[in-house]
């Protein structure tokens, strides 16, 4: 309920200009990611963590710029 009025607020073009670049940061992260393991592997005990980390950034990037796309994508 908030998030939307907030949302309201901001012009459309703004948002869909703002939602495109979250989901290529979105995207971006998630190619880092995958590279970087497939090159490097589990280097440690808590490298394990550090990729899971690094994803849930990638996926609520992505998630947060379709959220702010005006028209929604079904």
């Amino acid at each position: 309920m908030i998030v939307d009025f907030l949302l309201e607020l901001i012009p459309r073009p703004i948002r869909k200009v703002v939602g495109i670049i979250l989901i290529i940061i979105g995207l971006i992260l998630a190619l880092l990611i995958t590279i970087l393991y497939l090159v490097a592997g589990p280097a440690g005990d808590q490298s394990g963590l550090g990729v899971l980390i690094f994803g849930m950034i990638a996926i609520l990037s992505f998630l947060a710029g379709l959220e702010i796309l005006p028209e929604k994508i079904e």
